[in-house]
């Protein structure tokens, strides 16, 4: 689980960025994904390697589509939308 703790303003940094940050705390599941932590790797990497693209093109490598409709997920979303959850299906499906 993920959480935001606090944000840190561009000030705390030198040269200060054009965005605010944000401290980000992180609690261990209790229980484990129910998905193969090697294919979820190679999954969220085809995900996010294609900057905005849509999800259609980005696992075209993993099996495109045909996945997508497996895993009853939209090939018209992006992989910023997608939950954990999701990305387990996604997973699973390959």
């Amino acid at each position: 689980q993920a959480r935001i703790a606090f944000d840190v303003p561009p000030q705390a940094f030198t040269p200060p960025p054009k965005v605010t940050s944000s401290v980000v705390h992180l609690e261990p599941r209790t229980t484990p994904l129910p998905a193969d932590v090697k294919k979820l790797g190679r999954v969220t990497e085809a995900a996010f390697g294609q900057r905005r693209k849509m999800l259609r093109q980005s696992v075209k490598s993993l099996g495109g589509e045909a996945l997508l409709e497996r895993a009853g997920i939209d090939p018209t979303r992006r992989a910023e939308t997608l939950s954990v959850e999701e990305f387990v299906r996604l997973t699973n499906a390959v």
